[in-house]
């Protein structure tokens, strides 16, 4: 069985699964609607190592309602600026760059003001710290790894 990670817009969920999908099982619900991502994760949570979620506030209260443990990744707020440069350097649009932009603040607040007993915060306070570097994903992976040896 997985772990579920919710992952921020930018918080490095493609180069993870870049880096690490040939060495371990990786699904990504990311692309799902908000209706069918909680049926989809309990269908790939068995046969996979991370499970990729939004974290956006509709997917984490599905989550949240029906206690099942999570890891959102987010930044901190002073990263903005990184994290808006880093869309800029992937040419993504203009629009969704602003519409991030506008409600960066706001979905960072709703991430620290979560205090459900099932969802596991990790604030990437550091410039250049991603979930692809973050040492305890590092350490889960090498553990999948030994396993399979």
């Amino acid at each position: 069985m997985g772990i579920i990670i919710s992952s921020f817009v930018g918080c490095g969920r493609t180069f993870f699964k870049n880096e690490f999908g040939d060495k371990i099982k990786i699904a990504d619900a990311c692309d799902k609607a908000p209706s069918e991502i909680l049926d989809y994760v309990s269908a790939v949570i068995d046969e996979n190592d991370v499970v990729f979620i939004p974290s956006s506030l509709d997917i984490r209260t599905i989550f949240n309602e029906n206690k099942i443990d999570y890891d959102v990744f987010y930044p901190s707020k002073e990263r903005r600026n990184e994290f808006i440069e880093a869309l800029v350097r992937k040419h993504v649009n203009s629009k969704n760059i602003m519409d991030f932009d506008r409600n960066f603040d706001q979905e960072i607040n709703e991430i620290d003001g979560d205090r459900s007993k099932n969802c596991y915060k990790h604030k990437l306070s550091n410039a250049g710290e991603f979930i692809g570097n973050y040492p305890t994903i590092l350490q889960y992976v090498d553990s999948l790894k030994k396993e399979e040896s």
